[in-house]
């Protein structure tokens, strides 16, 4: 697929010259503070003090299954020698989905999984800036250049579901590459 996106963004940049081209992912290092700012979620006092790279940014809700899952492999790798020094931060979307708060359900999902990694509020803004977020679990790599490495995003029907640990460990050599 990015091979298909750079392609289209040459030939738009030669078509139209003007600087009409197709935007690229925002750099870790712009869309940092962001999350730097958001309102912790559970236990964690103050906001994550984050590293430039490589970072793992997972979007997640207590209502997502599949999220639940997906803290698992995070927990397993934060526990692990293979995280080194990459840092992992989760955002919480959607939580209110049909227009319901229920902070008991987030209180139980923060037990049943006890992450091992800061969590974070989201909003609009930040599913925006992380380009259009509309789908959790959705899980982002960044390299230490700060350029997005990998992503995986959960679709309706699919039969994988959720980042595994083997993915993590894969995107986090590339994101160490670049």
């Amino acid at each position: 697929m990015k091979p298909i996106i750079a392609a289209l963004s040459l030939l738009l940049t030669v078509l139209f010259p003007t600087g009409l081209a197709l935007a690229e992912n925002a750099a870790w290092q712009d869309l940092r503070p962001l999350v730097e700012k958001a309102p912790s979620v559970g236990a964690a006092a103050e906001a994550p003090a984050l590293a430039d790279g490589p970072v793992i940014v997972t979007f997640f809700a207590s209502w997502c299954p599949p999220c639940t899952d997906e803290f698992r492999h995070l927990n397993d790798l934060a526990r692990s020698d293979e995280l080194g020094d990459a840092k992992i931060v989760g955002i919480n979307l959607f939580e209110d989905f049909g227009g319901k708060k229920n902070p008991q359900r987030m209180a139980r999902f923060l037990k049943k999984t006890d992450p091992q990694f800061p969590l974070v509020s989201g909003s609009e803004i930040i599913a925006k800036a992380f380009g259009e977020i509309d789908r959790i679990p959705t899980i982002i790599v960044y390299g230490k250049s700060g350029r997005e490495v990998w992503r995986f995003i959960h679709v309706r029907d699919a039969k994988k579901t959720h980042a595994t640990m083997e993915d993590l460990v894969e995107a986090l050599t590339l994101a160490r590459d670049g």
